[in-house]
């Protein structure tokens, strides 16, 4: 496998417990390698979806999960950039 360009070494390579964490990551990889959106952009997502987590309440927030975090960031990035147009999709119908 290669190391996408910011992994330096073997140790800075993504670790992942699920293979649903994979994909996630793979995924918004992709999604910026093939020009849907910036990695910055992908970024700030992040950044600011960790910053929402560790301002809510503890008790609230529940347990930590990176990749939890991830496909939050994702979800909105996709979003943000108008990547999913089917209706029934954009108004989280339900696939009857």
């Amino acid at each position: 496998m290669t190391l996408h360009e910011t992994c330096t070494t073997d140790q800075a390579a993504p670790q992942f417990e699920h293979e649903w964490q994979r994909r996630a990551f793979g995924l918004a990889l992709a999604l910026s390698e093939f020009g849907h959106y910036e990695w910055s952009d992908f970024q700030q997502s992040l950044i600011d979806t960790i910053g929402r987590w560790e301002h809510t309440p503890e008790a609230e927030r529940g347990e930590w999960d990176y990749y939890d975090h991830w496909v939050t960031a994702l979800a909105k990035v996709v979003d943000d950039h108008h990547l999913l147009t089917n209706p029934a999709i954009a108004n989280g119908d339900d696939h009857d």
